[in-house]
């Protein structure tokens, strides 16, 4: 097992990176240039303009807040470089409030759109959130059989919304433990979802360990748990699992108080797949994902007048703030350093 502490040993840059700071009295903080490619790029939105942009797909449930769900895969594709395309399996009455309601999308219309997406182009990885049922599950796994996609597969079982309101049926459970579980690249459940998955609680590293192996014995090539929290004397770290056929290690960063923003397990399962979009291992991806999703939630918007939502675009918009010497965001920005 390797345990590996964001708080102690910083990331090192990303090769290659240039520096989107000119220069000046402010540097860019670590964890930016610890970031992707991609994201750190000065003209990252040169991507676009290319004629084959590299594209993921996800198929989730639609959050009209925009705060999870389809909408905040795609906004996290997009701040990762990746044109985002997406499939509506469920759909919820949300805010940022909460959610009051759900209503499956017919599965025959789910895979008219993967089978019309597919017809196009093929995307170079693919995500899952909520999915709603079994028979929901049942359709996207042939779907994908029957346009023989073998490309890299991510499953955020979204069991729950935030407000505990059920986005998986319990037969749905146990489809995907038989159906998608064995097709996938990697699973990012949260310590209650595995709970649900494994069968057995989750209160410590030690069970985060046993629950992400149990998750590789059922099929995935690879599992991490999120939203572990350690305690060590005065220490209090926020902890991830990964584990693959090869490795286990303990992630660990400094705990951040308060309640955490909306959106997070979505949001790290899409950064995840744009960096396997991108060629990268499921390591590296993860890696990066991990620093990237702890900036958007130290960073947050408040779209509403309820939940705070992770910020997929923070890091871009503190590189604009870096710019602007003596100004209003160069001083927030330098706060921010120096806490």
């Amino acid at each position: 097992m390797t345990t590996s502490d964001d708080s102690e040993k910083a990331a090192p840059p990303v090769s290659g990176a240039p520096s989107p700071w000119p220069g000046g009295d402010l540097a860019p903080p670590p964890e930016i240039m610890s970031l992707p490619r991609e994201l750190v790029e000065p003209d990252r939105y040169g991507l676009w303009r290319s004629q084959k942009p590299r594209i993921a797909l996800t198929i989730a449930g639609l959050d009209p807040s925009g705060g999870a769900g389809v909408i905040a895969d795609l906004r996290t594709f997009d701040a990762l470089g990746i044109y985002g395309t997406a499939v509506a399996a469920t759909l919820t009455a949300q805010s940022t409030q909460g959610m009051t309601g759900r209503l499956d999308v017919a599965t025959d219309f789910i895979t008219n759109q993967i089978h019309e997406l597919f017809m196009d182009r093929r995307p170079y990885a693919i995500k899952t959130g909520a999915l709603g049922n079994r028979d929901t599950i049942e359709e996207i796994t042939y779907a994908l059989k029957k346009d023989d996609y073998t490309g890299p597969l991510v499953i955020d079982p979204v069991i729950t919304s935030s407000n505990g309101e059920p986005l998986f049926d319990d037969s749905a459970v146990d489809a995907l433990i038989k159906r998608l579980i064995p097709r996938a690249m990697l699973i990012t459940p949260n310590t209650r979802e595995v709970e649900r998955l494994v069968g057995f609680e989750v209160f410590d590293a030690k069970d985060m360990e046993a629950a992400a192996v149990r998750l590789v014995s059922m099929g995935a090539h690879a599992a991490l748990i999120t939203g572990g929290k350690l305690t060590d004397g005065a220490k209090v770290s926020a902890a991830d699992v990964y584990c693959d056929a090869r490795e286990i290690v303990v992630f660990q960063s400094p705990w951040i108080e308060g309640d955490t923003p909306h959106g997070t397990g979505c949001m790290i399962s899409a950064a995840v797949t744009a960096g396997l979009a991108w060629g990268k291992s499921v390591r590296t991806s993860v890696e990066d994902a991990r620093r990237f999703v702890r900036f958007a939630i130290e960073n947050p918007v408040l779209p509403g007048s309820g939940a705070a939502v992770a910020n997929p675009f923070a890091a871009i918009r503190l590189r604009g703030m870096g710019r602007q010497k003596g100004g209003r965001g160069a001083s927030r920005l330098h706060k921010r350093q120096s806490r």
